[in-house]
């Protein structure tokens, strides 16, 4: 436990001297909530907070219930949460570099289907703080810690064999063995993402999951995750407030031997110039694996096989609202 303490003191220093100290070196301008970030949220990033309703229809679902995985079924994805830069840094001089700290936080549920009284299926709860740099107005870095809590839905938990709460162990469910009771990551994040042109972005991200403290708790041995992304906008982002997009999202964790789940989203999108803030209506399409984490239960030593994995496929049909 000693090393553990001292890397994560190690950790929170360097946060402190690059928020505050190396400011110092030169004349710098400070912007105090700023309206847009360094480090743009990523669009069909399932999991980056924001408000949102959508109504997939699962093509191929295997959430364990004892409805038939091959029925086509409707499904509503509820998205509480939103993210904010802090302040921003940045010097007077030729030095080129920009810092902002930012915060986030989110909720996302995922419902059954209108006929069975939208029982929850499950829900987590995520959030963030990075720091952002920019070198130029194409590319930006982000470095800092994610935290993510996955759970089951109580009421799914009821219907499927769950009736004496509260839990004592996993034999009090009907199949224990398709959930995750503690699923929990406190992970190490990094980012890069680049412009290449107005309407184009690519991004890429790895997140380190620790198990450093007594509070971090990690779900398995696996602690790794990536996501990729491709964005495009038509016609170019400074010239219209309103128009087209397309955006796709891969990610892929250790734990699932990293079998590529990926989002693509198609639609419109309106923002004011300059901000963050922008609503967007559209379709989604998604195959991977399935969206509440808690679900993806993986036995160690092994990862979960591409075989074995519990992969669901929809179209849906939704609106989003970054802020």
């Amino acid at each position: 436990m000693g090393y553990r303490l001292k890397w994560m003191k190690t950790f929170f220093v360097l946060l402190f001297f690059l928020c505050v100290f190396l400011p110092l070196v030169a004349t710098s301008a400070w912007t105090l909530v700023p309206e847009d970030s360094l480090y743009p949220p990523p669009i069909a990033d399932q999991n980056f907070p924001r408000f949102s309703l959508s109504f997939p229809v699962y093509t191929n679902q295997h959430i364990d219930t004892i409805e038939d995985s091959s029925r086509i079924s409707l499904r509503e994805v509820l998205e509480f949460g939103g993210a904010q830069s802090l302040f921003r840094i940045k010097p007077l001089s030729h030095n080129p570099l920009t810092i902002e700290l930012s915060i986030g936080a989110g909720i996302i549920a995922l419902f059954d289907s209108f006929e069975d009284n939208l029982e929850n299926f499950g829900w987590e709860g995520s959030g963030f703080v990075t720091l952002n740099f920019s070198l130029t107005p194409q590319m930006s870095f982000r470095f800092g810690f994610h935290h993510l809590s996955s759970h089951v839905g109580d009421e799914y938990l009821a219907k499927y064999g769950v009736l004496n709460l509260p839990i004592t162990d996993e034999q009090d469910l009907l199949q224990g063995e398709t959930y995750a009771l503690n699923y929990v990551r406190d992970s190490l994040m990094e980012g890069l993402s680049i412009h290449l042109s107005p309407f184009i972005r690519i991004y890429a991200e790895a997140r380190y999951s620790m198990n450093m403290l007594r509070y971090m708790l990690r779900y398995n041995s696996f602690p790794w995750q990536a996501n990729i992304g491709l964005e495009i906008q038509w016609p170019s982002p400074e010239l219209y407030s309103q128009r087209w997009y397309l955006a796709i999202n891969t990610s892929g964790y250790q734990e699932s031997s990293w079998f590529p789940s990926t989002t693509i989203q198609i639609g419109r999108i309106m923002n004011t110039p300059h901000s963050n803030q922008r609503f967007r209506f559209g379709f989604e399409y998604y195959h991977g694996r399935v969206q509440i984490a808690s679900f993806n239960h993986t036995i160690s030593p092994s990862p979960t096989t591409w075989n074995n994995l519990q992969v669901e496929q929809y179209i849906a049909i939704g609106a989003w609202y970054d802020f």
